[in-house]
């Protein structure tokens, strides 16, 4: 199911060993037909695989009779964008087609006020459009507090990994807004070791998305507070003191929590300029990390910048 770029929650449906069966002779058999007929993957005769599957049994003729759903209509369009705002499907269906949805989704904003207008804001965010980034940074600013967050977990990762809050945040940086960083730098005053994973992960990824190197002290600052650092597993004896904290638990949380909170910021911090070489010291540690997924990453970083 990994393999294949399966949301989590999916996982389950992909991963039991008759769907894995069936998945591996499907893709072989495509593999098969592409090398007799000396043509691409995305070349084969879709139709032709679908038949030979249904000769089998392993799909249901009615697959014989379907159709692509893309491009979509103008009228399947306009549909998804009346319906976004309470429809996780048909937002979804926007995201296909940015250049038509976009200008769309300005004329619904335009037309619409309260959550209606807000939800068609964040959407036109999240597509790269700060037509509605003042709203957004009205409701970041009204909130005084950080509201309930996402804590990464090694097993049990059900429902929303972020948080209202998170969302906004993220929708500013991928709006691209200059105007979104001291709001954004309000809220990271606020955290601290305690703050849940997912709002520490999106105030990083929206500083780094918005590139302005004034946010970079903020970040420095936020890394200087107490248990925020030192997270790195550079030798067996710390990778060791580390577990044992959760007895060794093949599914430990807080060894990968931190380090992964640490990592991230460091990087937002590295790539909007540095301060005081706080990320690139950083990322260096995690160089010399024993898990090598941390280590390749850091390393990749500091050779993208020399």
């Amino acid at each position: 199911g990994l393999g294949i770029s399966v949301h989590r929650d999916a996982v389950p449906l992909t991963r039991m060993q008759p769907d894995i069966q069936n998945q591996g002779y499907a893709a072989g058999l495509a593999a098969t037909m592409a090398v007799r007929n000396q043509q691409s993957l995305r070349a084969i005769d879709v139709r032709a695989l679908q038949r030979k599957l249904v000769d089998i049994g392993n799909l249901p003729e009615e697959v014989l009779q379907h159709q692509d759903s893309l491009p979509m209509s103008d009228a399947e369009l306009d549909r998804a964008v009346r319906e976004a705002p309470e429809d996780y499907r048909a937002a979804a269906a926007l995201f296909i087609d940015p250049e038509r949805a976009v200008p769309r989704l300005r004329e619904a904003f335009a037309a619409s006020d309260g959550e209606t207008r807000y939800a068609y804001a964040q959407k036109l965010a999240m597509l790269g459009d700060p037509t509605g980034a003042a709203l957004i940074r009205e409701r970041i600013q009204a909130a005084d507090a950080w509201d309930d967050g996402w804590n990464y977990r090694g097993m049990g990762q059900f429902g929303a990994a972020l948080s209202p809050l998170d969302v906004d945040i993220i929708a500013l940086g991928l709006a691209n807004d200059p105007q979104a960083v001291p709001v954004i730098l309000e809220k990271v005053a606020l955290l601290d070791a305690r703050a849940d994973f997912s709002h520490h992960r999106a105030v990083a990824h929206a500083l780094e998305r918005l590139g302005d190197p004034a946010a970079a002290p903020a970040l420095a600052q936020l890394l200087a507070l107490p248990d925020m650092t030192g997270h790195v597993h550079d030798t067996v004896l710390a990778a060791a003191a580390h577990d044992a904290r959760e007895a060794r638990n093949t599914n430990a949380v807080h060894t990968r929590r931190e380090s992964l909170r640490e990592l991230l910021l460091a990087r937002a911090l590295y790539l909007l300029g540095d301060h005081e070489g706080v990320g690139q010291a950083i990322l260096e540690s995690y160089t010399h990390d024993l898990r090598g997924h941390l280590a390749r990453h850091a390393q990749a970083l500091l050779e993208s910048e020399n």
